[in-house]
């Protein structure tokens, strides 16, 4: 056989199952019907009782949940008053208390600046026996010193440095029976 045939044989013989079944289902809806219209007969009441009774009970659980949506959505808008009023407040308070803390801090740094004060004056004090040392003989070390340099600097000759050496013109030969001697030019 080929795939082709048996998928399609199968599809068949389920289709077939499914029909079968949902006549079989609304037969048994059918029948259920008649027994219970016979079972309600025999009890005195009708299908218009029952219906009526139906549609009464529908529109008392209708109002019921109405009521309690209605109910629950009171709560729900209570609550997130009750929860926004709420969170303010915390805000609030916590924005105080940020602020005392803030002060605290600031009288605690004020407290710790005035005991250190004090711790440094009583050192002081209790150091104030020992002798202190003096500074001026070092400043008067340091002029005598600057002294000294700019005397040194000040006396020396100074060197004359001479940036390029010239040439000297050779000296002119003495004049021997009144002619004068020739310069020559100097090599370069």
């Amino acid at each position: 056989m080929d795939e082709v045939d048996v998928m399609t044989r199968a599809g068949e013989s389920v289709g077939k199952a499914v029909g079968t079944s949902l006549k079989a289902a609304r037969q048994g809806v059918v029948r259920a019907g008649h027994v219970a219209e016979v079972k309600l007969a025999e009890r005195g009441i009708t299908a218009d009782q029952v219906r009526g009774t139906l549609v009464d009970r529908a529109d008392t659980l209708m109002s019921r949940a109405e009521d309690w949506e209605k109910q629950t959505r009171r709560s729900r808008k209570r609550l997130a008053k009750k929860s926004a009023k709420t969170r303010a407040e915390l805000m609030g308070k916590a924005e105080v208390v940020r602020k005392e803390v803030k002060k605290a801090a600031k009288t605690a740094r004020k407290d710790a600046k005035v005991r250190a004060k004090e711790i440094r004056k009583a050192a002081a004090q209790l150091s104030g026996d020992a002798p202190k040392r003096r500074r001026w003989p070092w400043v008067l070390g340091l002029l005598i010193a600057a002294a000294a340099a700019g005397y040194v600097a000040l006396t020396r000759k100074p060197e004359e440095v001479q940036l390029h050496e010239e040439e000297q013109a050779p000296m002119p030969e003495p004049v021997l029976n009144g002619q004068v001697p020739t310069q020559k030019e100097p090599a370069k």
